[in-house]
């Protein structure tokens, strides 16, 4: 990954950001790694998965938040909506507030596998949004998958890694609590539970009227495109 390919997967984003009806909220976008002290980076790469060292060789983290403004929804309504991409810097990513530690016969367990947990060390979040996340398993697991999580005992596999996760939130835009999406494509759409199925239905009918030039059957064509064979 270099930082080219970094700026054409946020372009989609940066153009959105500039909509009349998008309000800025918080963040300070991207943070040059090389920016930051001597050896920073050096500090903490043999820790990262291997698909994260190429994105944090160049930029410590994201951070932005928005508001938008749905311009053709009626009063009673909602008429507003937000987004948020959180990709913590380096200096938080390992640290004791941040991680998961797995503890032994914790119950835990990955959707869609029946093999008996067998991940060891740390759950580590790179993207946190409030009470669920994304992120990857502890680097001696051999594991390049990203996980949705919201803290429970189940880890749903996204089927991309973190590479392929920036290019679908970037695209997302952000969306409050986009994963649910494709955790709902993957899990709760053929599920009785109908998992994620709410938050689904509310981008499928926001993202087009917030941002007139998102097409979700790109969306899912992306998605798909990205998944780890």
């Amino acid at each position: 990954m270099t930082i080219e390919d970094i700026r054409d997967i946020m372009k989609p984003f940066n153009k959105s950001i500039n909509q009349d009806n998008i309000k800025y909220i918080e963040g300070n976008g991207p943070r040059l790694t090389k920016a930051f002290r001597e050896g920073f980076f050096d500090q903490y790469k043999n820790r990262l998965p291997d698909s994260l060292q190429g994105f944090y060789s160049i930029t410590n983290g994201y951070s932005w938040s928005w508001e938008g403004k749905i311009p053709t929804r009626k009063e009673g309504e909602k008429q507003t909506e937000r987004g948020i991409i959180d990709i913590l810097g380096l200096e938080d990513l390992f640290e004791d507030y941040n991680v998961i530690e797995l503890e032994e016969d914790g119950g835990y367990y990955i959707k869609g596998e029946k093999e008996v947990f067998s991940k060891t060390g740390q759950f580590i979040p790179v993207d946190s949004i409030g009470d669920i996340c994304a992120g990857v398993f502890s680097k001696e697991n051999n594991d390049n998958m990203m996980y949705f999580y919201n803290f429970g005992t189940g880890f749903y596999p996204l089927k991309v890694d973190f590479e392929g996760y920036l290019e679908l939130v970037f695209m997302a835009r952000g969306y409050m609590m986009w994963q649910y999406v494709l955790v709902y494509l993957e899990y709760g759409k053929n599920d009785s539970a109908k998992f994620g199925e709410a938050r689904y239905e509310d981008f499928v009918e926001d993202m087009p009227l917030l941002f007139p030039d998102f097409n979700m059957d790109e969306f899912i064509k992306l998605y798909e495109s990205l998944k780890i064979k």
